[in-house]
């Protein structure tokens, strides 16, 4: 596994080593935990719960306990670690919110499911907050590793784009997709300002792919349907 070293200081402490994997690991818990609903449907129920949404619980440990150790890792100043502290209380409040009232909405009586206070908490509110605050996290990680570097391989692209394409499925399915696309867009202009940083080249990835595939759905839905965005629960996908 390459080593990361600092671009503009190498007296930089040695807490530097080591940001590529748990770099990976964060990639993993984003991927895995904004889509554990889905992963894990199929375990099915648990008393009047779902297996899925207790294994969801752990979503905000493994997601913002890998991103602190990047900040770790890639000795992070003050600044960027206040920045992550916001990022991190936004990212688990907003997922707390939305584990809670979307067990609400699953509930067997129409008239607490179909409420239009869970649907505001469900829907609205904890989606924005959630991936508000997923977006201020890797604001805050790009900060961190703007001068660090490591070797970008095959295998990190292939990260990024799955990163991308769960940023887009949560955009999407989250009825959040204009949110999304100012997200995606920020990304976008970060990588390309501090291109060709190794950092760059992944916000790029992420960001442009994510632009790509959300833009791309709006349009083809528009002409084929004359819907804008619709989410994949309304075409009967999930």
């Amino acid at each position: 596994m390459a080593t990361a070293t600092p671009v503009t200081s190498p007296a930089a402490p040695q807490t530097t080593q080591g940001v590529r994997p748990w770099l990976g690991w964060f990639a993993l818990a984003v991927v895995v935990g904004m889509q554990a609903g889905t992963f894990f449907r199929p375990l099915g129920a648990l008393g009047e719960t779902r297996v899925a949404d207790w294994i969801d619980l752990l979503t905000a440990y493994a997601v913002i306990g890998t991103a602190a150790m990047v900040m770790y890792r890639a000795a992070a100043t003050r600044s960027q670690w206040v920045v992550f502290g916001v990022a991190s209380v936004t990212f688990a409040l907003g997922k707390g919110l939305h584990l809670a009232a979307n067990s609400i909405s699953n509930v067997p009586d129409a008239a607490v499911a179909d409420a239009s206070i869970v649907h505001l908490w469900d829907e609205v509110v904890s989606h924005v907050m959630w991936f508000s605050g997923l977006f201020l996290l890797l604001l805050s990680l790009a900060w961190a590793l703007q001068h660090v570097t490591w070797r970008v391989g095959l295998l990190d692209l292939v990260v990024a784009a799955l990163v991308a394409v769960t940023l887009v499925n949560n955009y999407i399915e989250g009825a959040q997709p204009w949110l999304g696309l100012i997200f995606l867009g920020v990304l976008l202009a970060m990588g390309i300002r501090s291109h060709p940083s190794p950092a760059s080249r992944l916000l790029i990835v992420v960001g442009g792919l994510g632009l790509l595939l959300l833009v791309g759905w709006g349009i083809f839905w528009f002409i084929t349907d004359g819907q804008v965005f619709p989410e994949f629960s309304e075409l009967g996908w999930i």
